[in-house]
């Protein structure tokens, strides 16, 4: 029994004989219609439990020393169709759907949504109701709310040792959550049988039964009205009260009101009649709880519950109708139901054959009274002791002259192989009626099967018993409803703090619903605000890949990722997370932990991240005074770079004059040895050679004073090259001493 829906006291309300009389003719006329339901879930679940026989055929077997067993063939395909779930984990998911939602909201939905399956257990709550389903048609769970904190801290009362604030942890016990609950036993609902819409949304109420003792209904209930029932009450009250229990049931209903609204000219739309507009009639659905016994109500919800749509969520198997008396009939179908027959076969046939193997002599020797008395030890282990020989005796009383015949052995061959043929039929039926394909022989050996091969058949098996995935969907979509209507009732407190989980599995601290916006608990640069506003989200099922296999393909992601790193276009920064995400991936512990918290720093509290900036702005002060000094010496090298060039020219140019001068000489003593040969080559007087001889050295003479005066002048040159360039390597020396001291600053 779940009352957390209300916090209204448990007190005896006034007498309702109208209500009690919708709740008694709702109670009878849907248990009714819910009977044939259970008796069809009851027997599948006795052959998932491995009991397909009758109770007559297995007593009258039991009793006539018959064997009465079972091969059971149907749990391996109910396991692997809930597995399959088990390991495709499915989760609700929030989208805007325009009318106030947008990307913001529906994230913070989604977050919620999140964090509330995450603390239930909720993807196990669908698989555990995805199973019961599966197995016998229909199952339940619930949307519920509870208390945040059950503990009182005293203010001003051991405040030290607690920590914190004491008002705010005292806040939290009158603040609720939204929480998924369980419903183990489904025969324990009692859920409207007219739906119409595929997911049930539409019921108008719903019945949660518990059976309660009579003294401990006396301690619950101490204000009843009536604790002590008589026949009357029997009578008034038919089903609700037992021998030995009374009947304690949830009655969920939802009362229907009609609610005018007017659209303006404007376009505003008004609750009020206002001058011209357009009139709509809204049926405006509420939602409310009463806890009875059939005899009185025990308990009630004071103000409607949040939302349009009853609490219990339905997980429906295969729905179909049939005709009978001229009036559709719902039936609702387990994956075993039309396995039971053939079910029921194999336990026969199975039986049929112990039965005949049970035939089989125990004594395999067949003879004549008094055949075995010489021997009669080696005949007793004659079938586990091998004996060269046997001898046996002729029988007392026998006729002489007469060989009587050897003992001989029974033959006796059980129909093993008729059987083994029947019994394949009936695996090959059950297997028809869950929609799952048998394989040829030969493709029932897995080393001759390739991976794409198993993949499809695998597909194969997963579609015949697809429907029932549906159905699991609806209804997790469905609850999805339910938790987003309740949003703004149970988490709209003003300057509310929450944790919420993202989608890489870590958590966050928000406050929802502040009035002004506050710096982001990890990004303190970045104001944040998150209102829980009264705005409907279009919800969905998000699907994929299990934990495991999205954790595998990770890794093996990053580990081609990192090992092409080096011709990727990513920064060190993004290359060091990416480093820390392989690590972290690996699961090495606290040790591993450390190594990605080296490489790459998570990012931590405001205070630890406004040192992390004041630390990395005294670095970039540095690294800029660094950078002043190395554009100093840039410079200073620069310069020095350019007055070598300067030299290195001018050693060039008084080497070339060097050489044109050489050669110059060489040229005039060429010149002097031609002048002289063709002196002595003519056939003169000796005045006219002398002559000849005087103007010759002359000549030379004054081309060795001309190469000496440019030798000269090229020296001076040079000269003067140096001087300038000793007069710009102190200039830049200058200048390079005042940047320097420009680039330390002042002195401390």
């Amino acid at each position: 029994m779940d009352t957390a829906y209300t916090d209204s006291p448990r007190r005896v309300s006034k007498p309702d004989e109208e209500l009690l009389k919708e709740i008694r003719d709702r109670y009878k006329a849907w248990d009714d219609a819910w009977k044939d339901h259970r008796k069809e879930r009851d027997k599948d679940i006795s052959y998932i439990c491995g009991d397909p026989w009758e109770k007559k055929d297995r007593d009258a077997r039991e009793n006539a020393g018959r064997p009465c067993i079972n091969h059971d063939e149907l749990n391996q395909y109910t396991n692997a169709c809930v597995n399959s779930v088990r390991l495709n984990k499915r989760g609700i998911k929030a989208d805007p759907r325009g009318s106030g939602s947008t990307d913001q909201t529906a994230l913070l939905r989604q977050d919620l949504i999140r964090t509330i399956e995450y603390d239930c257990n909720g993807p196990s709550i669908y698989a555990s109701a995805f199973q019961q389903m599966v197995e016998g048609s229909y199952a339940f769970f619930r949307i519920s709310r509870r208390y945040v904190s059950d503990q009182y801290h005293p203010e001003g009362k051991a405040a030290g040792a607690l920590g914190g604030d004491l008002t705010a942890r005292n806040k939290s016990l009158f603040m609720q959550e939204i929480c998924i609950k369980a419903i183990s036993n489904p025969n324990s609902v009692l859920f409207d049988p007219h739906c119409i819409e595929p997911d049930w949304s539409d019921a108008k109420g719903c019945f949660v039964l518990e059976r309660v003792n009579r003294n401990d209904f006396k301690k619950q209930w101490p204000k009843a009205q009536v604790k002590d029932f008589t026949w009357e009450h029997r009578q008034i009250a038919d089903g609700w009260i037992l021998d030995d229990a009374i009947v304690v049931a949830e009655y969920w209903r939802i009362e229907t009101r009609d609610k005018d609204v007017w659209l303006l000219d404007n376009g505003r739309v008004v609750e009020e009649a206002g001058q011209g507009g357009k009139k709509r009639t809204l049926a405006v659905k509420e939602v409310y709880q009463y806890v009875t016994n059939g005899v009185e109500i025990l308990q009630r919800s004071e103000e409607p519950e949040p939302g349009s749509i009853i609490p219990i969520i339905p997980m429906i198997g295969l729905e179909r109708y049939k005709d009978e008396g001229g009036t559709s009939k719902r039936i609702l179908f387990s994956l075993v139901r039309l396995a039971r027959d053939p079910q029921l076969s194999l336990a026969y046939l199975t039986s049929l054959e112990m039965e005949e193997a049970g035939l089989t002599p125990k004594s395999p020797f067949l003879g004549y009274k008094g055949q075995f008395d010489s021997n009669r030890e080696m005949w007793t282990s004659v079938t586990k002791v091998p004996h060269a020989f046997l001898e046996t005796d002729i029988p007392d009383n026998w006729p002489a002259g007469q060989v009587p015949p050897l003992p001989q052995r029974i033959p006796f061959t059980p129909n093993f192989q008729q059987y083994e043929i029947a019994k394949d039929s009936s695996r090959r039926a059950i297997q028809a009626a869950m929609g799952i394909a048998p394989l040829p022989t030969a493709a029932q050996r897995q080393n001759e099967k390739s991976g794409v091969a198993l993949e499809r058949i695998e597909t194969m098996e997963a579609l015949g018993s697809y429907h029932f995935v549906d159905g699991y969907d609806r209804a997790i979509r469905l609850a999805g409803r339910v938790i987003d209507q309740w949003m703004p009732a149970i988490y709209g407190d003003e300057d509310r703090e929450v944790h919420v989980r993202k989608p890489d599995d870590t958590s966050q601290a928000l406050r929802l619903n502040t009035v002004e916006p506050y710096p982001d608990s990890k990004d303190p640069l970045k104001l944040v605000r998150y209102p829980v506003e009264e705005v409907d989200h279009a919800i969905a099922i998000s699907t994929g890949p299990s934990y495991d296999s999205q954790r595998r393909a990770v890794e093996s992601f990053l580990d081609a990722l990192i090992g092409q790193m080096p011709n990727l276009p990513v920064t060190p920064p993004q290359a060091a997370q990416l480093l820390s995400l392989a690590i972290k991936m690996r699961n090495m512990g606290p040790m591993g932990d450390q190594m990605a918290d080296l490489i790459a720093p998570q990012q931590g509290d405001a205070n630890q991240t406004m040192m992390q900036l004041q630390q990395q702005q005294m670095k970039m002060q540095e690294q800029e005074m660094q950078l002043a000094q190395l554009s100093a010496i840039v410079q200073q090298l620069s310069i020095e770079k350019q007055s070598k060039i300067v030299e290195g020219e001018y050693k060039m140019a008084l080497e070339k004059l060097r050489t044109e001068t050489n050669v110059l000489i060489e040229r005039l003593k060429v010149d002097a040895q031609m002048a002289v040969a063709t002196i002595n080559a003519k056939d003169q007087i000796e005045g006219e050679r002398a002559e000849a001889v005087q103007e010759a050295r002359s000549n030379a003479a004054e081309q060795m004073a001309e190469a000496q005066k440019i030798q000269d002048e090229q020296e001076h040159d040079m000269w003067l090259a140096r001087q300038e360039y000793a007069k710009q390597l102190q200039e830049v020396q200058e200048a390079a001493a005042k940047a320097a001291e420009q680039a330390a600053g002042p002195p401390q």
